[in-house]
């Protein structure tokens, strides 16, 4: 298998991967009606506070419509406001709400015990060795759209 084949089946193992995670959390979270996508912004601005969607999208490398239509859900489902940004009038700060997070906690709860089962299955450098290199194809793949962009 060349190089290139291997990158291929890398890349195929990703989205696979990708695919069957967003399933289980769909499913585990299927009755709080918050999406995987919605969890993720969630996730981002537990972890980072207060964001605009330019931000969040560049963070999640995904297109600031995308963001804007999961952000417009989570302030219309009350689990996210929209705050004035002293930085930039035009572009405002999206924050979770006490409701959303309660209900990410909630989410984060409900994930720890089969977070911890998967873990089992793994020795820790495996997982160590598989976070270095999937962040070396994020970085990779974040040079080369920077090189696609136009001028």
């Amino acid at each position: 298998m060349t190089k290139s084949e291997k990158m291929v089946a890398l890349t195929g193992a990703v989205r696979g991967a990708f695919n069957r995670l967003k399933a289980l959390g769909d499913a585990l979270h299927g009755d709080l009606e918050i999406t995987t996508a919605m969890r993720a912004v969630m996730e981002t601005l537990a972890e980072a506070g207060a964001m605009t969607v330019p931000q969040i999208a560049k963070l999640k490398g995904v297109t600031r419509q995308h963001v804007q239509l999961l952000a417009d859900a989570l302030v219309a489902a009350g689990l996210a406001a929209v705050k004035d940004n002293p930085a930039h009038r035009r572009s405002s700060l999206i924050a979770l709400t006490e409701k959303g997070r309660r209900a990410f906690a909630k989410m984060r709860a409900r994930e720890a015990p089969i977070v911890e089962e998967i873990a089992a299955a793994f020795d820790v450098q495996d997982m160590e060795r598989a976070t270095a290199v999937l962040t070396r194809l994020i970085a990779a793949v974040d040079a080369r759209l920077a090189a696609e962009a136009p001028a």
